[in-house]
């Protein structure tokens, strides 16, 4: 058996480096009131200039995971989507984008919650919080590809683990902002959709986009009874992630063929469970 290619920490490191002095930037700008304000009208969003600089170090992050990928051995005997830019075809490969970008956005958009309690400890746990999460899925994305099966399989765990975390981060984001429904469940959805899909794309038989879209219609459809409970954006965002990783799960056994009624059983009753205690501590609180 062929030696495993050792990861382009030099690559890796530097695209961790950039992303960081770009959060840097905008944690400065966003502090600043007199930041440009687009304000769209009636009850959407305003938008600032933040946005489009983390639209910018998103595209920034799905290009260098996406070099850091294709550049694998692994993935260059693979059939890769195709872009066609007129002049010449680029492979791609879109589904290594989903959790490096969602790293760094969902880092930014929970930790700048705490902004006004922690004031630059926040802006400090969100450096630290993109660094780390970016850092770790790229070289979980490496080795996830491995060809020895201990490391390949634990590199998919580490992945899994980081998908639930950043779930967790984005749904609480979003749940925070008390957007409309229409908006909100857009967010949530599209969210869950997308790291649903990078969950099933690991797979010995990945799971079609359609499968992932029925994570994120269940999400969609749990925002809008959610929007009228009286709880706090934890809560929410710690419900939410119940319902993404008992639906992940079950459609992950599906698509292995592994998927029995008494699993089915035990993650009802672990989901039903959570939400009980959940319930029990909103009352509490």
């Amino acid at each position: 058996m062929t030696s495993s290619p050792i990861p382009r920490y030099d690559r890796i490191v530097s695209l961790v480096f950039v992303i960081l002095i770009g959060l840097a930037v905008i944690f400065l700008v966003d502090g600043n009131p007199n930041t440009l304000r687009i304000v769209l009208g009636g009850d959407l969003p305003t938008v600032t200039l933040s946005w489009f600089l983390i639209a910018s170090l998103v595209m920034i992050t799905c290009a260098g995971a996406d070099l850091l990928a294709r550049s694998h051995p692994q993935l260059q005997t693979r059939t890769l989507p195709i872009i066609n830019v007129g002049f010449t075809h680029i492979e791609v490969a879109p589904a290594f984008w989903i959790l490096p970008s969602f790293s760094v956005v969902g880092s930014f958009a929970f930790f700048r919650l705490f902004s006004g309690a922690l004031q630059g400890a926040a802006f400090v746990l969100a450096l630290i919080a993109a660094g780390g999460s970016l850092l770790a899925v790229l070289l979980g994305q490496h080795f996830a590809l491995d060809r020895r099966p201990q490391v390949r399989q634990a590199a998919q765990l580490l992945l899994q683990v980081l998908a639930y975390l950043i779930a967790f981060g984005c749904f609480s984001a979003v749940y925070y902002t008390r957007y409309r429904t229409l908006y909100s469940a857009t967010l949530i959805g599209i969210t869950a959709t997308l790291l649903a899909y990078a969950l099933l794309a690991w797979l010995p038989r990945p799971g079609d986009f359609l499968t992932a879209v029925l994570v994120g219609l269940a999400l969609a459809e749990a925002t809008w009874p959610l929007n009228y409970w009286a709880t706090t954006f934890l809560i929410a965002g710690t419900l939410l992630l119940v319902i993404f990783y008992v639906t992940t799960s079950l459609l992950q056994h599906h698509a292995l063929g592994t998927l029995q009624r008494r699993m089915t059983m035990e993650y009802v009753l672990l989901g039903g469970g959570l939400f009980v205690a959940i319930v029990y501590a909103t009352l509490v609180i």
